[in-house]
């Protein structure tokens, strides 16, 4: 079994999962401890509610610009700093010491750090134990979140801090406006 080995697992390629990505590719293109030598991969299931949106508020951003196309800018960006976009569903994650990450393609991935960035639809990855509640700030009813530290480390259902394995955006319990996705994403990088 080919196992591919990683520092940091993206899980999820829509707003926060990339926007997370593009903070670290800066921090390895600036020499920053932190990162420094480290490999990213991000795992997308092309399934972000961005390639449905038109964004009509975002700073920066042209007024009517189609979703779909952003992402695929964002995408090429996180691409220009040499970090490894893979298409496939993450089905498992188990936690013995690093991350061990199962496909629906087959592939085993590990790492040290993992970010879940999966959305707020659902949660279905197995393997994690994690504490998953309703996400109170979700314009519909029934979208979830993992509770998490002040630093976006993830709690399990025993009310303890999984070291290493952080949560972004909607699924953090972020608003799903574009800016506190992204955000959110951004400040996972920095954490």
């Amino acid at each position: 079994i080919l196992i591919m080995r990683y520092d940091v697992i993206i899980v999820g390629g829509g707003v926060s999962g990339l926007s997370c990505a593009i903070t670290l590719g800066s921090g390895i293109e600036h020499d920053m401890e932190f990162i420094k030598g480290k490999s990213i991969v991000v795992i997308d299931d092309d399934d972000s509610d961005l390639k449905k949106a038109r964004l009509n508020n975002v700073p920066g951003v042209k007024k009517g610009t189609l979703g779909k196309d952003f992402l695929n800018e964002l995408k090429a960006q996180t691409k220009e700093y040499n970090i490894e976009i893979i298409q496939d569903s993450v089905i498992s994650i188990k936690k013995d010491g690093g991350f061990s990450i199962n496909t629906k393609s087959g592939k085993t991935l590990q790492a040290q750090v993992v970010v879940l960035a999966t959305g707020f639809k659902a949660f279905n990855i197995e393997g994690l134990n994690l504490k998953v509640v309703e996400n109170p700030l979700s314009p519909k009813p029934g979208r979830v979140m993992i509770e998490t530290t002040k630093n976006y480390e993830a709690i399990d259902n025993t009310g303890n801090m999984i070291e290493n394995l952080y949560v972004a955006g909607l699924l953090a319990g972020f608003s799903s406006m574009y800016a506190c996705a992204s955000g959110s994403g951004v400040q996972v990088g920095i954490n």
